[in-house]
C-alpha cells in the first residue's frame, strides 16, 4: 500500500501543467452548505456541473449549473442556479494555477412553503485548479459577491454565497 501511494505522489509530482486555450473542460463537483447540518461529518451529494472553454493561455469561461434538492423530516429544499465565471490566470505553475474569478448567475430556490425566491448573482472569488495528467484537474473555487433577490413582495441585496466553496473534477479533451 505504501508503495503505491507513493507512485502515485510521484506521478502527481512529475506531470506539468497544460496550456487551455481551445481546450474544452467538463466535470461534476461538491459544494457543501456554509451552516453546519448538525454532524461533524456528511457526505455531500454531486451538485454542481462544470465546463470550462479555454479562451486564451490567461482566460477562460465556465459556466456552472448546480441542482439541488432536499427532502429531509422537516425540511424540503430546491436550488437551481446558472452561473458564468471568468477565470483570469493571477498565477501560473508548472502544475497548479491560481485563477481570480468574476461572473453573472441566477438561481430559484424554494424552502418548505415559501414563496419562490428569484435571485440574480454577481460572483467574485479565486479558484486553484492542479493538474494530475495533462487530460484531469482537481478544482478549489471559493466564491463570494452580491445576491439581488426577490421573494414575493420582499426585495433585498445580500453579500455573500450560501454554498461559498466548491470542489470538483475537470476531464479536457
Amino acid at each position: 500500500m505504501k508503495k503505491a501511494l507513493i507512485g502515485l505522489v510521484a506521478a502527481i509530482a512529475l506531470v506539468g501543467a497544460v496550456d487551455l486555450d481551445g481546450r474544452i473542460g467538463m466535470g461534476l463537483g461538491w459544494a457543501p452548505e456554509a451552516t453546519s447540518i448538525g454532524g461533524l461529518f456528511t457526505i455531500p451529494v454531486t451538485d454542481i456541473a462544470v465546463t470550462r472553454f479555454g479562451l486564451s493561455p490567461k482566460l477562460a469561461v465556465e459556466p456552472i449549473v448546480q441542482f439541488t434538492l432536499d427532502s429531509g423530516d422537516s425540511l424540503d429544499y430546491m436550488l437551481f442556479k446558472l452561473s458564468v465565471l471568468g477565470n483570469f490566470l493571477w498565477k501560473g505553475h508548472a502544475k497548479t494555477n491560481l485563477y481570480t474569478k468574476l461572473g453573472l448567475g441566477f438561481s430559484m430556490d424554494k424552502y418548505d412553503d415559501q414563496d419562490m425566491e428569484f435571485a440574480f448573482h454577481l460572483p467574485v472569488g479565486f479558484g486553484l485548479e492542479h493538474f494530475v495528467s495533462e487530460h484531469f484537474s482537481l478544482n478549489l473555487a471559493a466564491l463570494s459577491g452580491f445576491t439581488f433577490s426577490s421573494r414575493g413582495d420582499q426585495i433585498g441585496l445580500k453579500l455573500g454565497n450560501e454554498k461559498p466553496f466548491a470542489f470538483y473534477l475537470l476531464w479536457y479533451y
